[in-house]
């Protein structure tokens, strides 16, 4: 059994409280943070305006072009993905190191400069998954857009990371600042620093006390730090947002067995379950361990519900392929291989810079 669910989006050494009164002047330093985390630094903002995308007469499409193949460019930034750390804008063109976060921050901050009404997507599904150890992360997606003469157009470095994903959301700064502060507490808590994981993670739910991922990942630094209590409100706080949240739902229901439990572990599993069974992520995870333990039939009837509930991806298709193989049935696996080479072709052709309107990837 799988222990611990955190959500990654790829994210004080006291306690968080759950309801703590506002100060007079809390709004004011938080929009002072988001503002401090999406400023440029001078000699960023000086290379992109020695650009001149602002120019008059340059059309809104070729300055978002221009912007990109700036940043990704050798000649220009020279960004390369990689997963974490996630660093701040500052951080990010220092180390020439982005993830879709990042980059969508950088990019975001860079095309207001010039001009480009940006803004920030995410992803409602769970775009990758990885586990380590008794932890699963699920990383969701963030990516830029752009409306641009009444077609909204996407901008997106991750999208060899991205497993799939439905239609995304507009979302405002803070919560974008929020995820970055999210990432960090993540990060620190992987590298066992609790204090500072508190700290990221406090500063997330002051940005955006609505989102019940940061609530769960919240709830899982707190049991990491031996607080069992705050971690079964943050739990509880992040179901009252999202009854069906994955995350919450399972650390719900290990820190109730391992507390003996039995009863409300019980009824938290059979929420659990239902939730799963309408999450192609968590199909998708059954499928891999029933894979492992080589019940290769079982595993194809998972790996099935998870592409009914969520057909465009590469990696489902590849997988229940190879269950098709172990289970002699070539036939089956050559269709369902082609249909993930299809299907990952389909992505790579729509990399970079997209219309939304297109099917994601």
């Amino acid at each position: 059994m799988l222990r611990t669910l955190l959500v990654l989006l790829l994210a004080c050494s006291g306690g968080i409280a759950l309801h703590a009164d506002a100060a007079p002047s809390r709004a004011s330093q938080e929009d002072a943070r988001v503002q401090a985390a999406m400023a440029v630094p001078e000699d960023l903002q000086q290379a992109v305006a020695a650009l001149e995308l602002d120019r008059a007469g340059i059309p809104q499409l070729d300055r978002v072009r221009r912007l990109f193949e700036f940043m990704v460019a050798e000649d220009g930034l020279g960004l390369h993905y990689q997963e974490q750390p996630t660093y701040d804008i500052s951080g990010s063109h220092a180390q020439r190191k982005v993830n879709c976060l990042s980059f969508t921050m950088m990019f975001i901050a860079l095309a207001r400069s010039v001009g480009i009404n940006a803004y920030a997507q995410a992803s409602q599904d769970a775009l990758a998954i990885r586990v380590v150890d008794d932890t699963v992360f699920r990383a969701k997606h963030v990516k830029a857009g752009v409306d641009i003469e009444g077609t909204q157009y996407t901008v997106d470095v991750g999208w060899r990371s991205v497993v799939a994903e439905r239609r995304p959301r507009r979302i405002p700064d803070a919560q974008l600042v929020a995820l970055l502060y999210n990432n960090n507490a993540v990060e620190r808590l992987q590298h066992g620093d609790h204090a500072a994981a508190s700290a990221q993670i406090a500063t997330a739910l002051a940005l955006d006390p609505d989102s019940a991922t940061i609530w769960s990942n919240a709830g899982v630094i707190h049991a990491r730090s031996g607080r069992r209590d705050a971690a079964e409100q943050a739990y509880l706080q992040a179901l009252e947002l999202d009854r069906d949240h994955i995350g919450a739902l399972g650390n719900l229901v290990g820190l109730y067995r391992t507390a003996g439990e039995a009863a409300l572990a019980h009824r938290y599993d059979q929420l659990l379950q239902r939730a799963q069974a309408s999450d192609p992520f968590s199909q998708f995870l059954m499928a891999q361990d029933l894979m492992r333990l080589g019940a290769y039939d079982v595993a194809v009837s998972h790996y099935r519900r998870a592409i009914r509930l969520l057909p465009n991806q590469p990696e489902f298709h590849r997988s229940v392929a190879e269950a098709y193989r172990k289970l002699g049935n070539d036939w089956a696996a050559r269709r369902a291989l082609r249909q993930a080479q299809s299907l990952e072709q389909r992505k790579v052709s729509q990399r970079g810079l997209g219309g939304a309107g297109a099917d994601a990837g």
